[in-house]
């Protein structure tokens, strides 16, 4: 909703196609890539290293890891602050509740990726329903979009776009998982292409829906915006719960994955990639990128972190 506002109906739009456009063109290199090797742990990180040699896989590598592990921080922010709209945790400090989420999603990562992945069904079942009850309310209550920006002082185009880009990055996330696929070769592109063009569709009529219902003062204003418009409020509320919880998930589980793949290739100390008794979990590197998302978020908001993620993503992708 705060990106509609600021940026209008046509930057929005103009902001999620640029923005779609980057992970297209990132997709669809990795999956060339992916179809003409065999894949091993470490996900984006093994392909580029193996394609272009440890030394620009390295260089890649690293940020790659920095941004996943700070995108747990990110997510967890986003979903702290959703769960503070409920008058029982307004009293609560955000960042305790954040902290004990990211230690708890920690925990999860430890134990196996096959428990995470059980947990990622209710979540999306959750997010379906969310869908469904923000598209399905409003239908007789709709505005003349405003289709131009109108930034509020000391926010600009590209700021809006850097706190947006986090929201697309997830496809690096799958193909971390490589290790754990059956056939990587063909889930890699599979799996990637298919989420760059559903989260587009998505996003394109979240964008437009948002812009026919609601003002952008309101929109910018209104962080639970959605739940207006909503058919079924609550859901919408579980949703953005769903969201962020899924994505932070995710994150935790692909980001020691490529901690792990650096290791055993000797770019950072070998030790980061032990396994501590699992035959395949990397979980020293689980405990390090735990350690790492709870520094980051003690560090501050969801609007400083945002810019830190695209920072690092956007190295990655170019």
């Amino acid at each position: 909703g705060w990106v509609v506002g600021q940026a209008g109906l046509v930057g929005a739009l103009v902001i999620v196609a640029l923005a779609n456009a980057i992970t297209l063109l990132t997709g669809l290199s990795l999956s060339a890539i992916a179809t003409s090797m065999r894949v091993r742990t470490g996900g984006n990180y093994y392909l580029i290293s193996r394609s272009l040699g440890l030394e620009i896989g390295g260089a890649i590598g690293i940020p790659l890891y920095l941004s996943q592990a700070i995108s747990v921080a990110f997510y967890v922010i986003g979903f702290t602050e959703a769960l503070l709209s409920i008058p029982f945790f307004q009293a609560m400090d955000a960042r305790l509740i954040s902290t004990v989420v990211v230690v708890l999603f920690g925990v999860i990562a430890y134990i196996g990726a096959d428990f995470a992945l059980r947990i990622q069904y209710v979540v999306l079942a959750a997010l379906v329903g969310a869908l469904i009850s923000f598209f399905a309310g409003g239908w007789g209550d709709m505005l003349a979009p405003t289709l131009a920006a109108d930034f509020t002082p000391g926010v600009t185009f590209w700021a809006v776009f850097a706190v947006f880009f986090p929201a697309v990055t997830g496809i690096t996330v799958g193909a971390s998982m490589s290790g754990d696929l059956k056939d990587p070769g063909k889930s890699i592109p599979r799996g990637t292409l298919a989420s760059i063009f559903v989260t587009a569709v998505i996003y394109l009529a979240t964008v437009i829906w948002l812009a026919l219902h609601a003002s952008p003062s309101d929109l910018i204003a209104n962080n639970l915006i959605m739940q207006e418009i909503a058919a079924w409020p609550v859901l919408i509320l579980i949703g953005v719960w769903a969201a962020t919880l899924s994505s932070a998930l995710g994150s935790v589980m692909a980001a020691p994955r490529v901690l792990q793949a650096l290791a055993f290739d000797n770019v950072l100390p070998r030790g980061l990639g032990a396994r501590l008794g699992s035959k395949t979990e990397p979980r020293v590197a689980v405990l390090v990128t735990t350690a790492l998302a709870v520094a980051v978020v003690w560090m501050g908001d969801l609007n400083f972190v945002a810019p830190v993620i695209s920072m690092f993503f956007l190295n990655t992708y170019g």
